[in-house]
């Protein structure tokens, strides 16, 4: 498992968060309980999501993600893809399967 250090909780205080990891681009989420880092590519066709009005916004089609969870709001069972972040000793982590 790769582990990418995202910063410190406290610093990020602002979600959804925008994150750039080796040329991909990212949102930070958060739950009620937990971290979750999206990708910024729509599942559709790959087009760039847009964080805008408490939602995430895909223009080409106009499907439109949960801010909280990157959830389709659109489309039932589509979500944008999706990573476990941990938080350890006050930073966050993202974890990305090998």
């Amino acid at each position: 498992m790769k582990e990418v250090i995202l910063g410190m909780e406290a610093e990020i205080t602002e979600l959804p968060y925008e994150i750039k990891i080796d040329r991909m681009f990212y949102y930070l989420l958060k739950d009620e309980e937990s971290y979750r880092l999206v990708s910024r590519a729509c599942p559709h066709a790959g087009a760039l999501i847009e964080a805008e009005d408490g939602e995430l916004v895909c223009y080409m089609h106009g499907w439109c993600f949960d801010a909280h969870t990157g959830d389709c709001l659109n489309i039932p069972g589509k979500r944008l893809d999706a990573y476990g972040v941990i938080a350890r000793e006050g930073q966050l982590i993202a974890q990305f399967q090998d």
